[in-house]
């Protein structure tokens, strides 16, 4: 493997393990309640412009202007993206962005799968595969992972301190 590969995965293994921490139950054992809808992009674009997605050790900000931050991590683990996301019209939202850590950076896309049950409750999936959750009751519920949305910017102070902390690290060795 390359080390763009390399640091690519593991900016995957990064997101996915921050993504993991604390991740919502699963909708039912088979999957998805039926019958299910696909979220219309203009109602799924509504859901992430403009907010922050708050993780255990990180965040992630989703511009209006289409524009995707990120950070995770500190120290030695510390890690940063800098790309765009969008919504595609089979009701899945990508983030394209470059990852970069002590090591290579790395270009990797990510994707959530959503649909509707119900008219009433909003399932995400990580794709490819992942496990369908709860994303967002219409009348909001505990345990919804859209309550880790803050309205506004709230990643970049991270990534400032994240690109420091790399810098840093970057002059001592």
């Amino acid at each position: 493997m390359t080390n763009s590969t390399l640091t690519c995965t593991a900016a995957a293994a990064a997101l996915s393990a921050l993504l993991a921490a604390g991740a919502p139950a699963v909708a039912q054992a088979g999957g998805l309640p039926q019958p299910v809808s696909m979220v219309q992009p203009h109602d799924l674009a509504g859901l992430y412009a403009g907010k922050t997605w708050m993780w255990s050790d990180g965040a992630a900000y989703f511009a209006p202007n289409r524009r995707f931050i990120a950070w995770s991590g500190s120290g030695k683990d510390a890690t940063y993206a800098e790309g765009e996301w969008r919504v595609t019209p089979l009701g899945r939202l990508c983030f394209s962005a470059i990852w970069r850590s002590r090591g290579p950076s790395g270009r990797n896309i990510t994707c959530f799968g959503h649909r509707m049950a119900g008219g009433q409750v909003v399932y995400q999936q990580r794709e490819p595969g992942g496990d369908w959750y709860v994303f967002k009751h219409m009348k909001p519920a505990n345990g919804d992972e859209y309550f880790k949305f803050k309205d506004g910017d709230q990643a970049s102070a991270g990534v400032t301190k994240v690109k420091q902390e790399l810098k840093a690290l970057s002059a001592r060795s």
